[in-house]
């Protein structure tokens, strides 16, 4: 199951970097329209926002990128019910 939200270390993990190279690009994949952390939380980010992210640079279609406002809920409620 995917977890909730990701550390700065599970992402930079996610995007095949080290730590320090994730910190060292934020702000530059930020400004390419990566997703920032989730407001209030400075250190957690939207696993869903980054696989969107991902899937629009590999060119892939909103319909392929995102997922459905419906599939999100259900993931999101399955995360808490664990």
């Amino acid at each position: 199951m995917t977890p909730r939200l990701l550390t700065s270390h599970q992402v930079a993990e996610l995007l095949g970097l080290r730590p320090r190279q994730f910190g060292a690009r934020r702000a530059g994949l930020e400004a390419a329209g990566f997703p920032g952390p989730v407001a209030g939380l400075p250190d957690r980010w939207d696993p869903l926002a980054i696989e969107a992210w991902l899937a629009a640079q590999r060119g892939e279609t909103a319909a392929q990128a995102a997922p459905s406002v419906e599939d999100v809920l259900v993931a999101r409620a399955r995360a808490m019910a664990a």
